[in-house]
């Protein structure tokens, strides 16, 4: 009888492990359950830089000095994080290993297609450039996936942010700088004019090297997990996790359209 009891409670006890770490696969034994996360990196790039060191790519070689994202912030990435940890290691929520195994840029238009609305893909090719290289799939399959959202509601989100984003006077001012060189101070206070003093600690700010110069590359911002309906930005900051760290130095290059600041 003993044993049988015995029995009895290891069966239960491994079908609770069993359910308690059901959706870690993948993650090394990370619980990659869809929504168990504490805060979002909004990563937006600034293309023109990063067209600088990616000329082979369709959105840059169709790039022009009128496009929206000549003269403005755009989608990277919509990124659901964890506090703590600092590998990034909750991604791919769900993904199978077939899938996960084409995320690489070569391959991204050969993951499954996305169910997006022609609504939602004909806001993306304006506000996320690099849709032309099918990145959508990249940042829905790695990123998206763990946001506890469908792939349509999840980029209407991130279209609605950077629209808001393209109305501050951070924004402007990123765009007024073009083609010379800021301070990363002046950036950071011409956000916290938008968001508010101490907002500074919800943004930082990443640079590309090229020619001996640092160019702004990317901008991210911190937010919570509830995001707002309307992408309104204001109320909705996060402090992120302390490995959050910018790398610019205080004189940055905002890269124009096919040259080097003058």
């Amino acid at each position: 009888m003993k044993t049988g009891r015995f029995t009895a409670a290891a069966v239960v006890a491994f079908l609770f492990v069993s359910n308690a770490f059901a959706g870690k696969g993948g993650g090394g034994g990370v619980d990659l359950t869809p929504g168990g996360f504490d805060y979002y990196v909004f990563a937006l790039s600034w293309q023109p830089a990063f067209c600088e060191s990616h000329s082979e790519k369709k959105e840059c070689k169709s790039q022009t000095e009128e496009r929206y994202d000549a003269r403005n912030l755009v989608l990277h990435g919509l990124w659901p994080s964890r506090m703590n940890d600092r590998q990034h290691r909750y991604a791919y929520c769900g993904v199978k290993q077939r899938v996960k195994n084409l995320d690489n840029p070569d391959t991204w238009c050969r993951m499954p297609k996305l169910d997006l609305s022609d609504e939602t893909a004909k806001e993306l090719a304006v506000y996320m450039p690099g849709f032309a290289s099918c990145l959508e799939n990249h940042e829905w399959y790695k990123h998206g996936s763990c946001s506890g959202s469908k792939a349509n509601d999840y980029f209407m989100k991130a279209e609605e942010l950077v629209k808001k984003v393209g109305e501050t006077g951070f924004n402007r001012f990123i765009s007024a700088g073009i083609g010379r060189k800021v301070s990363s101070a002046q950036l950071l206070d011409e956000f916290e004019k938008d968001f508010g003093p101490g907002s500074r600690s919800s943004v930082n700010l990443f640079c590309d090297r090229a020619k001996g110069r640092a160019i702004l590359s990317e901008v991210r911002i911190y937010l919570k997990k509830a995001l707002p309906a309307d992408g309104n930005l204001n109320g909705s900051l996060a402090i992120p996790d302390k490995s959050e760290r910018g790398d610019c130095p205080e004189e940055i290059s905002i890269d124009e359209v096919g040259r080097s600041e003058k």
